[in-house]
């Protein structure tokens, strides 16, 4: 099984997902995570991505990190 087809289909998840993703890819480099560490990886994978709708959800996720309180806020 792919794991493309195991995608979350939510918004909110989707978010979680890219956080997760970066968080895990900073891990792997050995670099420290942190908020300005996720939010320049999140800057860079939404660079290396074409599709207009995930890099809105990759600014989305920067948001988050800086702004958890608005964002937990707005998912009620």
């Amino acid at each position: 099984m792919s794991i493309e087809s195991d995608l979350p289909t939510s918004s909110d998840e989707e978010v979680c997902t890219i956080i997760g993703k970066a968080v895990v890819d900073l891990s792997i480099t050995g670099q420290p995570v942190n908020k300005a560490t996720l939010a320049l990886k999140l800057l860079a994978m939404a660079d290396q991505d074409g599709d207009e709708e995930r890099i809105l959800l990759y600014w989305i996720a920067r948001k988050a990190i800086n702004q958890p309180h608005r964002f937990a806020q707005a998912a009620w």
